[in-house]
Parts: structure tokens; C-alpha cells; sequence
């Protein structure tokens, strides 16, 4: 007998562009890995200057996952409270409108699956308070760490509170991020669930010819206070003046790209060892991964990165400093892990991986990734969380 397929509602407060027309990077693989085994819908509302109308709607399916974006007229003025009330009512108003059409094509939503608590996860709270709709909220924020400080306000503060402790499972990406989200007193079920890789696309090269030279990828936001940009291109500076032979490809868009270009330029390395890139799209970040011999992450504070699992998965080793998740995976047959802002530890990290890399197992790597990160794997263990919920109601 075939067992019934659960239908799922995602809800997201990432906050994507109307051309991207889906959901964030993170939460759109973690819909993918779901709709491997349940009927999976995602809704995305937020304002955009473009709309001619109150509410424009957009419908995809993306991998399997019905996706349906509601834009709503952004509110030009700022009059003090009121601008306030319309945003809010819009944004509101703009879930009821996907929610209707979500409806028409799943019938009964069985569990809502909320990232980011707030603001959307007042949706979820709504659903669950008067439509009996349990939900699980997965947190990706950096903003909970005391590292990064954006946590705060009264109002933000007890939204959010109430929200986590309504929900029936809290999944943060990594174990880090759930002690800081206890400390803030988020009192529910926790389930640590990870971020998930597409390892279709992100695979290792085969036969792979060495490289002239070692070459080293770091791929961010290129946001210095948190990727630690500066701490990076100080520590390759050292190694270049111990005449060690490699190129460095950073990609990432930013504004503060040309402070960061000034400096590798000002040391001497800007386009002889150090190239910056810009954006790319992820297929051709998965080749450029496939062509390079290590991956680096040098950041201030983080929760548990794409790239370093992306990385993995395309069978090259990673130096990443400590903070947030990237410790819970990375031993000493995937890379190496420094203190942030340890210049001297990353440089001697580096030093050692560049006479190194050739050593680390590409099948471990990759195994490892599999096992850990893929759609299969996430979405196993998310399936495992929404039964566990569900069977809870029924008792």
C-alpha cells in the first residue's frame, strides 16, 4: 500500500528579488529535499517598487516545489505609524492571497515548514492558533550570535519569542546556533538539521590535471565585518613574502569590493596572485570549485556556510575558522579549523595546506558530503520531524 504523501506549506522571511522569482538559496534546496517525499508548496511575499497594482502573483514550479510569489506595492511615504500599518497589513494581506491559491491546489496544508522566525512566522503562528495547522521553524539568522548583535527590540524580541515557542520543532542549521537561540530563551523541540548541497551539481572532477600552481578559491558576500576579507588577503600577504607560489580566486560581489581590491592591490597581489571574480551562478561556482585544490573561510562569525559544504561535496578540503557550525563537520580529513581573527594560525593553516591538499581523500570528501548534506539525507530527516508532529496530534 502506498503511503499518502503529506502536504507541505513553506514560508520563508528571506527576502529574495522579483527576479529571482523564488526562495533563498538555503531555504529553496531545503523545499527541494522535502518534495522528494511530500507534496511541497512554497509562499513568498515581500513589497517591490515595480508593482503597478496593490498585489501582483506570480506562479513555478521549481524542482517540484509549487512556487508562488506575492508582490505587494511597496509604501512610498514614511508618515510615522501609518506607513508602518500598511506595510504590515500588505504584507498580511499578500499571505492571504497566496495562501487562497496554495489552497485551490493542495487542498488541506498538513504542517507549515517556516524559516527565519520573524516576521513571517506570525503567518505560522496564525495557521497554527486558528486553523490547527502545526508548524516547525528552521533558523539560518546570524543575527542571534552574540557575535553579530542585529537581535534586538522589544517588539522583534517578543514576536519572536512567541513564535519559536510555538512552534512543535525548532531546526537550526547547526548546534551552535541552537545554544544561542536557548539563550534567548526559545523554548521548544530542537532538531539540528543541516543545510543541504546539491550534489548532482556539486561533484568532483575527474582525472583532474595538477595545477600549475596551487589554486585557492573563497567564495562569500564579501561583507570584511563578517567574512573577514582583509584578515585573508593580510595572511596571504605573509605567505607571498615567504615566496610561496599560488593564486587566489575570491568570489562574491559587494560594495565595499573596491576597498577590498585597493588593498590586495596596495600589497602587490591584486590580478598576479589574488583575482576577484564577482557574482557567479552556482553552476559556475560548482566548476570553478571542481578546478580549485582548497577551499578558505576566514569569517568573524557564521552559522553553518553553503560553500563549505558545497566545497566538500566537490571533493576539495576546506581552513575555516571556528565560528558558528563549520566546527560540528570539518575533522582533520576534510580540513582545518582556526580561531577567527587568528592571522597567524590562518597563515600557518594556508602554509600547510598548500604543501597538503594532494593528501586528502576526494572519495572521503565527497562521501562525506553525500551522507551529510544531500537533498536525500536533509529530506529523510525533515520527513522524520513532520511524522514525529504529526502523530503527536493524533495521540
Amino acid at each position: 500500500m502506498t503511503k499518502k504523501r503529506l502536504n507541505i506549506l513553506f514560508l520563508s522571511s528571506w527576502y529574495p528579488s522579483r527576479a529571482e522569482s523564488s526562495l533563498g538559496n538555503f531555504v529553496q534546496r531545503h523545499a527541494e529535499a522535502v518534495a522528494l517525499n511530500s507534496n511541497t508548496a512554497a509562499l513568498f511575499v515581500c513589497s517591490d517598487s515595480s508593482c503597478k497594482q496593490k498585489f501582483e502573483i506570480t506562479e513555478s514550479t521549481i524542482n517540484n516545489v509549487v512556487t508562488v510569489n506575492v508582490y505587494y506595492k511597496k509604501v512610498e511615504h514614511a508618515i510615522p505609524f501609518i506607513s508602518q500599518f500598511q506595510k504590515a497589513l500588505r504584507y498580511i494581506l499578500g499571505h492571504f492571497k497566496g495562501l487562497e491559491i496554495v489552497n485551490q491546489k493542495f487542498g488541506k496544508i498538513d504542517l507549515v515548514h517556516h524559516n527565519i522566525l520573524y516576521p513571517s512566522g506570525m503567518i505560522a503562528w496564525y495557521l497554527k492558533k486558528f486553523k490547527n495547522i502545526p508548524y516547525i521553524s528552521t533558523e539560518n539568522w546570524t543575527g542571534y550570535l552574540p557575535s553579530d548583535g542585529s537581535y534586538k527590540g522589544f517588539f522583534r524580541k517578543f514576536i519572536t519569542k512567541t513564535i519559536a515557542n510555538n512552534a512543535a520543532f525548532l531546526t537550526p542549521v547547526s548546534l551552535d546556533l541552537q545554544k544561542a537561540m536557548t539563550a534567548h530563551g526559545f523554548k521548544s523541540n530542537y532538531a539540528i538539521v543541516p543545510n543541504v548541497v546539491d550534489t548532482n551539481l556539486f561533484y568532483p572532477k575527474k582525472n583532474k590535471s595538477p595545477n600549475p600552481k596551487p589554486l585557492i578559491i573563497h567564495i562569500s558576500t564579501l561583507d570584511d565585518p563578517q567574512k573577514n576579507i582583509s584578515g585573508i588577503l593580510r595572511s596571504v600577504k605573509k605567505l607571498k613574502e615567504k615566496k610561496f607560489d599560488f593564486e587566489l580566486f575570491i568570489v562574491g560581489e559587494n560594495p565595499e569590493r573596491n576597498k577590498l581590491e585597493q588593498l590586495a592591490e596596495s600589497f602587490g597581489m591584486l590580478n598576479t596572485s589574488v583575482f576577484f571574480l564577482g557574482q557567479k551562478l552556482k553552476e559556475e561556482l560548482a566548476e570553478i570549485l571542481r578546478q580549485s585544490d582548497f577551499f578558505i573561510l576566514f569569517s568573524n562569525y557564521e552559522n553553518l556556510p553553503c560553500v563549505v559544504i558545497e566545497s566538500i561535496a566537490s571533493g576539495i578540503p576546506v581552513i575555516a575558522s571556528s565560528a558558528g557550525g563549520t566546527p560540528e563537520h570539518i575533522s582533520d580529513k576534510l580540513g582545518i579549523i582556526v580561531e577567527p581573527k587568528d592571522e597567524a594560525g590562518f597563515e600557518k593553516a594556508m602554509e600547510w595546506m598548500i604543501q597538503n591538499y594532494s593528501k586528502f581523500d576526494t572519495v572521503y570528501l565527497r562521501k562525506y558530503a553525500v551522507d551529510h548534506f544531500s537533498c536525500e539525507r536533509v529530506g529523510e530527516q525533515f520527513q522524520n520531524i513532520y511524522t514525529e508532529v504529526l502523530n503527536r496530534l493524533k495521540n
